[in-house]
């Protein structure tokens, strides 16, 4: 299996560089033992717990893709949602939250959301807040329909491509407008 991971952490500046690097370290040391991504956030989240204080926080979406079967787990510890859309472009399901962000309580038990049979032609988007809360000229937000929107109409490219006009997009929708937020996506397309 393929592990897919995307965080973010809630305020910015050098400690939460730190925090996120160590977060991915947790995230990494616990994967090479289980499997289940459940387990993996949990076990993160004790041992993140001890180290950071109550006003700062990690969310963090773990997914499993095993390839070979089309089949994605996840588990979304308070992170924005992902979305899988359908060959048509329609929105097939929203990959939502499963639990709190890490770091909040130090006995939280994660649980994967149900399995998801992918189907051809299927699009992942996982990503962090920084896309959809791009803001524009006006402090206009680039929204979730204009992404959705660059992703249908790109949908027939490879993800590589799919990524960077997703990029493109918000790039030119801000217009030189100083962005407080990063911008970081995975696509998954299904073959």
């Amino acid at each position: 299996g393929l592990g897919l991971v995307v965080g973010d952490v809630t305020v910015h500046g050098i400690g939460p560089a730190l925090l996120m690097a160590e977060t991915r370290a947790y995230v990494r040391i616990a994967g090479l033992n289980r499997a289940d991504a459940g387990e993996v956030l949990t076990r993160t989240n004790v041992a993140l717990a001890e180290d950071i204080g109550s006003e700062r926080f990690v969310t963090l979406f773990l997914g499993r893709l095993d390839a070979a079967e089309r089949r994605l787990t996840y588990v979304s510890a308070g992170h924005p949602p992902g979305y899988l859309l359908a060959p048509d472009g329609s929105v097939r399901m929203e990959l939502r939250r499963t639990g709190v962000p890490l770091g909040m309580r130090p006995i939280t038990e994660y649980l994967n959301a149900p399995a998801i049979q992918l189907q051809p032609g299927e699009i992942a988007l996982l990503l962090t807040d920084g896309i959809e809360e791009a803001m524009g000229p006006g402090d206009e937000m680039f929204g979730t329909d204009r992404m959705l929107g660059v992703l249908r109409a790109n949908r027939d490219q490879d993800a590589a491509r799919i990524v960077d006009a997703l990029y493109l997009a918000v790039r030119e929708f801000c217009r030189g407008t100083e962005q407080q937020d990063d911008v970081t996506c995975i696509v998954v397309k299904v073959l």
